[in-house]
């Protein structure tokens, strides 16, 4: 097998996209029941899909990672609500992210991305890694189009805020728990974190070949920035 190619088989696990400090599994095949009325006296905001990406950057581990790939994935078009209340603690907040527009390795985010992240790939790899990562075996977009996000709980402590998300990621749910500063301007309201988190939590095992000495590191480091506009 094409070490290249074996690396590529891994960003399917962006749909963790927002995992932090630690998760918890719930039961798997059931629904998300989490799309509730909106808290009473709640005020809504719309997330701005052209103005709201995660960034997921992933590395090649083991004795042969020098053959393998670095990846930048990006979650775009996210789809979502806030609502915002007193206290903190009485908002919710809804995001999903769908799969058909993830954006994988472009040669714009690649070069952001900075070292180990810069070099270019060529069409074909790029447009492989993206089949492997939509298709039945990893996200199985035909039947999970989006991976839902769902707050079970919000803390606030200063001015970092700790939101709790129900995660339903094709058939798993998970909870995770996210670090999010706000920036609240006008009618923008601005979420930006840096998370970074491991496959395993969410009871994904990372793909290995060669008897493990070509893999895909636990650890992948993600990005957020997501707006919101205050709803009408």
């Amino acid at each position: 097998m094409n070490a290249r190619r074996v690396v590529r088989l891994l960003p399917l696990l962006l749909l963790a996209v927002l995992a932090a400090c630690r998760t918890s599994p719930t039961t798997q095949g059931t629904t998300n029941a989490a799309a509730s009325a909106a808290p009473d006296g709640a005020q809504q905001w719309t997330v701005d899909p052209a103005a709201s990406h995660i960034w997921l950057q992933l590395r090649a581990d083991g004795a042969l990672a020098r053959l393998g790939h670095t990846h930048v994935i990006v979650a775009q078009q996210l789809q979502g609500q806030v609502w915002l209340r007193a206290p903190l603690e009485q908002s919710r907040v809804e995001l999903d992210i769908p799969a058909a527009a993830l954006l994988v390795d472009d040669p714009g985010e690649r070069a952001r991305a900075g070292v180990g992240f810069s070099e270019p790939l060529d069409d074909d790899a790029r447009s492989g890694t993206r089949e492997h990562m939509l298709g039945e075996r990893q996200l199985d977009a035909a039947h999970y189009p989006a991976i839902s996000l769902r707050s079970h709980a919000i803390r606030q402590q200063g001015a970092l805020t700790t939101i709790e998300f129900q995660v339903q990621l094709r058939d798993h749910q998970s909870l995770l728990s996210v670090p999010v500063q706000w920036q609240h301007s006008g009618g923008e309201l601005r979420a930006t974190g840096n998370v970074e988190f491991n496959q395993t939590d969410l009871g994904l095992e990372p793909y290995s070949a060669l008897l493990g000495a070509l893999r895909v590191a636990d650890r992948i480091a993600a990005r957020f920035e997501i707006v919101a506009r205050r709803a009408p």
